[in-house]
């Protein structure tokens, strides 16, 4: 953890961690790069190892230790690691295993507007996995503009449409912001305000406000269905965010370099303070 008194700012990173997991796993010298994934490549049962040599070449790596590491870094700091786990991802962490979280210092918060800085972003996608058809929904959340919790979930079930897909992960993300809401209260910030979500599929905005049946629409088990009450009770406002401006698109897919590099070190608060880091690391 390193603070910034200059910019009164946070941040959070694990660095020494990263580069003892690469080390373990024999991916010091990974050749770098700056994508975790390609869209080209998708996952599937078809890829485990078949024959026995192949079973036993397997033994030999410690695929579990290092997915463990992993999501030790992807729930603390990282969430760049996600959605995907597999070979190129050592190649990027090595490439960017000093990003971490900032935590920045917001003026103007007072107790009445606090729970106004409480928002999130959620995309989901559709039909992910290849051998069960079942989609991939994320979210992140933000405090006065830094993320504080994210998730990146595979669906309980097969949807047949996108919006449906949408919707899922719109009923997981307000889950995590009533409890983070009822975590609010219980420090005594209180507010009559409504909780902003983005969303950028334009249907599912739609069918969260309005409870109609429709035909693609009237399947979706009920208790999906609490989006909307939640919605109709001014809990929630959920608003449309442009695609392009969608920092939750991490946690559901493949990205471009471009795409990735303006996430990470925009919008998610997954900012590289080389500058800040090295200037203490050398006092």
């Amino acid at each position: 953890m390193v603070r910034d008194r200059k910019t009164t700012s946070i941040f959070t990173h694990q660095e020494k961690y990263a580069t003892k997991v690469l080390n373990r796993s024999n991916h010091r010298d990974a050749h770098p790069v700056r994508t975790t994934t390609t869209k080209s490549v998708k996952l599937c049962l078809g890829m485990r190892p078949q024959t026995d040599s192949e079973k036993n070449e397997m033994k030999a790596i410690p695929y579990r230790e290092v997915v463990g590491s992993f999501m030790y870094l992807m729930m603390e700091t990282r969430t760049d690691l996600d959605y995907f786990l597999r070979e190129r991802d050592f190649r990027y962490f090595n490439s960017a295993r000093k990003l971490g979280i900032t935590l920045d210092r917001i003026q103007n918060v007072e107790q009445y507007n606090l729970q106004q800085c409480l928002t999130a972003y959620l995309d989901a996608g559709y039909a992910n996995y290849p051998d069960t058809r079942r989609s991939v929904g994320g979210y992140i959340t933000y405090m006065c503009g830094s993320s504080i919790s994210w998730q990146s979930m595979k669906h309980h079930t097969v949807v047949l449409y996108t919006t449906e897909a949408e919707y899922i992960a719109l009923y997981h993300c307000m889950q995590e912001l009533m409890f983070l809401d009822l975590l609010l209260q219980e420090l005594n910030h209180n507010s009559p305000h409504a909780i902003t979500i983005y969303e950028d599929n334009q249907s599912c905005i739609k069918l969260s406000y309005n409870p109609e049946l429709h035909d693609r629409s009237k399947h979706i088990h009920i208790r999906y269905c609490f989006v909307q009450e939640k919605v109709n009770r001014k809990e929630f406002d959920v608003k449309y965010c442009n695609t392009k401006e969608m920092v939750a698109d991490i946690f559901t897919k493949s990205l471009t370099k471009t795409h990735i590099s303006k996430t990470t070190t925009v919008t998610l608060q997954l900012v590289n303070k080389l500058t800040i880091y090295e200037t203490l690391q050398n006092k």
